[in-house]
């Protein structure tokens, strides 16, 4: 049998403590709620709702994940519905 060729397991990937998940959502749904268009341009927006939230969430008991998700799902889908100060016109 051949021997691993990357050794064995480092250690685990970096898990966001609970309270600071939590924090982090609180003070993110607070800039969202407060603000009349995207406070975010599309990358920073891409990066904060796609990649760092589902970290977020995944910290969470089940049913509160849900809870923070719909709430962050319905202040961006009425930032959608904003025009995007960051659109250049065609």
């Amino acid at each position: 049998m051949q021997p691993d060729l990357f050794g064995t397991p480092g250690p685990a990937a970096y898990v966001v403590p609970y309270a600071i998940a939590v924090n982090t959502l609180r003070k993110t749904l607070a800039h969202l709620s407060s603000a009349s268009v995207w406070p975010l341009d599309p990358d920073m927006r891409v990066a904060r709702l796609e990649r760092t939230m589902p970290r977020l969430l995944a910290v969470l008991p089940p049913d509160e994940a849900e809870d923070w998700r719909g709430r962050i799902a319905a202040e961006a889908a009425r930032l959608d519905a904003q025009p995007d100060p960051h659109r250049i016109p065609e």
